[in-house]
């Protein structure tokens, strides 16, 4: 089985080696679409490259944040290869948690023809909010919440999709969809004692400040007009362009609620976290 994952990361310098390490023992190859980074990714990146890493780096310095688009592009290209099984649309902040790739291969081929996966998506909050200063590590993906409130999955492309030109990723990669049918394809939620996605958004006051103020300017540059825009960006961009920089309390809060429409956010002491480490897979 050939499992190739795609991406579209722009400023992430604090976490993207570690994103690429974790990933790339879990997967045979990665296709990154940088996204006109101003921070050391662009760099990063390209020294992974050299070192050997299977990472194939695509430039696009376009303002807009057209992720959707591209990443249906990026996957109907990468499975031309007819030896791709699987595809794993994957953001920087998230890593692939999973026992072996023996057990994900199993969990795979388990599903019914023409189904794609859906994923858990578990979100993970860091002990200490200094990765800009001391580098993302292991550390940062142990504490994850017990209870998901955002009630979202991120999706594995399987390859009936190749055969479906009418098939595309939804934004954010939650899922795949087909505007020209009566309803979606088939997903099917696999278990996550086998395999699920850890997230992790907020990792310091800077790297949240950048992704937010450059972020949703770009979302709502990739938007028609009218169209509603990702709520959670919205709400922190009010509050981050007005000058606020966030404490390690806030961000604790952030990161506790992310995802979560502002009126159903709870205090953080209140939210429950879990010890479950996410432990690399050996390459």
């Amino acid at each position: 089985m050939r499992l190739i994952g795609i991406s579209m990361v722009r400023n992430e310098a604090d976490i993207v080696e570690a994103w690429a390490r974790h990933n790339l023992a879990v997967l045979d190859g990665m296709v990154v679409v940088e996204h006109g980074s101003v921070d050391r990714t662009p760099d990063i990146l390209s020294r992974l490259q050299r070192e050997g890493l299977r990472l194939h780096v695509l430039p696009d310095d376009r303002a807009e944040y057209f992720q959707a688009t591209r990443m249906t592009a990026v996957a109907r290209q990468v499975m031309k290869d007819k030896r791709v099984d699987f595809v794993f649309p994957l953001d920087a902040d998230e890593f692939i948690k999973v026992a072996s790739r023996n057990a994900l291969e199993r969990e795979l081929s388990a599903l019914p023809v023409g189904a794609h996966a859906a994923l858990h998506w578990l979100t993970y909050v860091p002990e200490s909010f200094a990765a800009d200063e001391r580098g993302f590590g292991p550390s940062d993906l142990r504490w994850r919440l017990e209870t998901e409130r955002h009630g979202n999955y991120k999706c594995i492309i399987g390859r009936s999709f190749a055969e479906r030109p009418d098939q595309r990723l939804n934004k954010g990669n939650h899922f795949v969809d087909d505007p020209t049918a009566s309803e979606p394809p088939p997903h099917v939620v696999l278990r996550p004692e086998v395999v699920a996605l850890a997230h992790c958004p907020v990792r310091s006051s800077e790297q949240l400040r950048q992704k937010i103020l450059l972020g949703y300017p770009a979302h709502v540059a990739s938007k028609p007009p009218g169209q509603e825009q990702a709520f959670h960006w919205m709400e922190l961009y009010e509050e981050l362009s007005a000058g606020a920089r966030p404490s390690d309390a806030r961000l604790r809060e952030i990161a506790c609620n992310y995802g979560v429409p502002k009126r159903d956010w709870q205090p953080a002491d209140m939210i429950r976290l879990v010890d479950d480490p996410v432990i690399p897979v050996p390459a």
